[in-house]
């Protein structure tokens, strides 16, 4: 390590830090910037879905982390064990200490896979999949392709997620998948979420209600997986009455395809950087347009990890990197920090191999539509968007400061 004072210190080397570092060389010296993250591979999980479906290869998802560094940006590659925000100072694995004059936050989520109970061990057998773990994705394709029949079940888990569609992405392709190896008439495809539509904006949770009953689909609302049996392959599931009273439920399954809750990872969650409290408690505390820490004026977050009323994809770092270096340089130079995040999230909702609807929203809810025509329509023009003009926006843009 060549020195452990830097004027910017990024936690995180995902989609949220890179493009920050990419964005920031163009403005402060590179030398003053330092990465920390131990990850040797990084991965455009957005492609995920489509590798499930066996649309393309895993790989097609991942490249080395070291090629996506910034030229000059030194890389720490080690984890983050504790932040002292009061001085300035970071403790990594090893008990190195790091100081910084500013710091930016973009330690993404954690999944827990451990909140439900006897899932652990059992992924990727039993009929149990996901498209979630890259190590696991394939296995997904193996297990629709393989799929003779039956009870298949695809879980929401409660939200925030990341890419809160991805769950029934997934499902809708599956559906096809069955159709086409004649299946369909053996199969009873159920779509089990703690919420009470099936997507948390109206406009699109319509459409996707005339997709559902088209398939013939079933949704299951008011159901949060809690336990899977995987030996008897059975899904235990919490379920909400009318009066808000619970009960359990379990469901035999032949098939089950699993995202677990996710949360801040415990090194945000127990420091002085989260929300104590109400529905963002645990994530990072920010003033949801500016992205500061509404308690350290030199710390920003970005991405996931921000307790934010958003939606988690990559379509909102896109536009949280700008307005944070823009933000982080005013805090530089003793401006007060005026740029402002909106909320604006993406979700191109694969319904079915060739189709997809692309979902632009932000705060509150408002539409917020690049194209001009009714994009709750499925359209084969944004399957194509999904499947060559984003990845390459991400790699060629977002990763290199562009975009």
């Amino acid at each position: 390590m060549k020195k452990s004072n830097f004027k910017v210190a990024i936690l995180g080397g995902g989609t949220g830090g890179i493009s920050m570092a990419a964005h920031l060389v163009k403005k402060i010296n590179a030398s003053d910037i330092v990465i920390i993250d131990p990850a040797q591979t990084h991965y455009y999980q957005p492609l995920w879905t489509l590798v499930g479906g066996g649309v393309f290869k895993k790989e097609k998802s991942a490249k080395p982390q070291s090629e996506l560094i910034p030229n000059g940006v030194e890389w720490i590659q080690k984890a983050c064990k504790a932040i002292d925000a009061k001085n300035k100072s970071l403790t990594l694995s090893d008990e190195t200490q790091i100081t910084f004059d500013y710091l930016v936050v973009a330690v993404g989520l954690r999944l827990g896979w451990e909140k439900i109970e006897g899932l652990q061990g059992n992924l990727g057998k039993n009929g149990i999949c996901t498209i979630y773990e890259y190590d696991q994705v394939e296995k997904t394709t193996q297990m629709l392709e393989s799929f003779k029949g039956g009870t298949a079940i695809f879980v929401m888990p409660p939200v925030p997620i990341k890419c809160a569609g991805a769950p029934q992405k997934i499902m809708y392709l599956a559906d096809d998948i069955f159709s086409r190896n004649g299946i369909k008439d053996k199969t009873k495809v159920l779509f089990t979420t703690p919420g009470k539509a099936m997507f948390g904006i109206p406009t699109f949770s319509k459409a996707l209600d005339v997709i559902v009953k088209r398939r013939g689909i079933e949704p299951k609302f008011s159901h949060k997986l809690v336990a899977v049996d995987a030996t008897a392959k059975i899904a235990s599931f919490e379920v909400v009455g009318a009066e808000g009273q619970t009960s359990r439920s379990d469901i035999k399954f032949d098939l089950l395809h699993v995202v677990p809750p996710m949360m801040a990872p415990t090194l945000i969650s127990n420091s002085d950087l989260s929300n104590a409290e109400g529905d963002q408690k645990g994530w990072m505390a920010v003033d949801k347009h500016t992205l500061q820490s509404l308690k350290y004026p030199n710390i920003f977050g970005v991405g996931d990890i921000t307790g934010v009323p958003n939606s988690k994809t990559g379509a909102a770092i896109r536009k949280q990197t700008p307005v944070v270096v823009q933000n982080l340089l005013a805090q530089m130079t003793g401006e007060k920090p005026s740029a402002q995040y909106n909320g604006y999230a993406s979700c191109p909702l694969v319904t079915g191999f060739g189709k997809v609807i692309l979902a632009e929203f932000g705060y509150d809810g408002k539409l917020m539509p690049t194209f001009p025509f009714d994009q709750t329509v499925e359209r084969r023009s944004m399957w194509l968007l999904k499947l060559f003009l984003l990845p390459v926006l991400y790699w060629k843009g977002m990763m290199k400061g562009r975009a």
